[in-house]
């Protein structure tokens, strides 16, 4: 059995590995999220607009992109200054007709409200995750039950004039305390953390690649238990954290380094053809 595990260790990377041509993966970050952050070459730029970009990144991509893009908007080219000059009792005016989903226009403005209290304060998105994070425990799901805490902690009342964290603010917010797979933090953290390959920043540089874990959406969790890299249902955290210790027999230090090219490949519905045939549809679990 430990022979037929490594054979379909070593034929899965070769076939990942071959996904991870950067030429052909940039193409897919203008059908992504990512291309946010990457409309800016300033590093505090990039964190803000990733953060905010993540944040709003549910649903359908063809409705939830307009919606960032007009926030972008809002800044001028000069998103940094924004947020930190961000004036709750003036700059609500501009979100009054903007709202996606549950989020109304003044739970996105109190999100801007958030990053300029911790920008005024941290002086960077990173440092207060890094403030939060025990790089001795390498524990990535405390640090960022730490790091929610602590914007959740930040009084709200100067946007809804009254201390109040609304559904549509938790919807921007969420926590792994509840046990689900926080999928748009994990997949922050993946833009920030792992290292500048064409598709991620890696601007956090006091947090390892090797501890990220995967932003486990529908397409990443169909294509796991196909591989039979997760026999869990569930959705949640704990399947996250299941696919990515398999990701760690293939890339130890960089988990995540297949997660972009995977997640293309599951909205492109051709990922079977390109990493099961039929022989593999058997296969032993990693």
């Amino acid at each position: 059995m430990r022979e037929a595990v490594d054979i379909r260790v070593i034929e899965l990377k070769e076939r990942l590995d071959k996904l991870c041509n950067i030429h052909i993966l940039r193409t897919y970050i203008k059908d992504d999220p990512i291309e946010f952050p990457h409309s800016y070459q300033d590093a505090r730029d990039i964190e803000l607009a990733g953060f905010i970009a993540s944040a709003l990144a549910f649903g359908r991509i063809d409705l939830f992109k307009p919606v960032i893009k007009k926030i972008l908007s809002f800044s001028n080219g000069d998103l940094y200054n924004f947020v930190i000059n961000f004036d709750p009792h003036t700059d609500v005016k501009y979100f009054e007709n903007l709202y996606y989903r549950m989020c109304r226009g003044r739970d996105i403005a109190c999100l801007l409200f958030l990053l300029r209290e911790v920008i005024r304060k941290y002086g960077t998105i990173g440092n207060l995750f890094y403030s939060c994070y025990d790089r001795s425990s390498n524990n990535i799901r405390e640090g960022l039950q730490r790091f929610v805490n602590s914007l959740r902690e930040i009084d709200t009342t100067p946007v809804y004039g009254q201390r109040s964290f609304t559904r549509g603010l938790l919807q921007l917010v969420p926590s792994p305390e509840s046990g689900g797979p926080c999928k748009r933090l994990n997949m922050y953290l993946r833009w920030m953390v792992r290292p500048d390959d064409g598709i991620d920043f890696g601007l956090w540089k006091k947090v390892a690649p090797s501890v990220l874990i995967i932003p486990l959406d529908t397409h990443i969790a169909r294509i796991c238990r196909e591989l039979n890299m997760t026999q869990r249902k569930s959705a949640g955290w704990a399947m996250a954290g299941e696919i990515t210790e398999r990701f760690r027999l293939l890339a130890p230090e960089d988990p995540l380094k297949y997660d972009f090219a995977l997640c293309h490949l599951g909205i492109s519905g051709k990922w079977k053809e390109v990493l099961i045939d039929g022989a593999e549809r058997n296969a032993p679990r990693l």
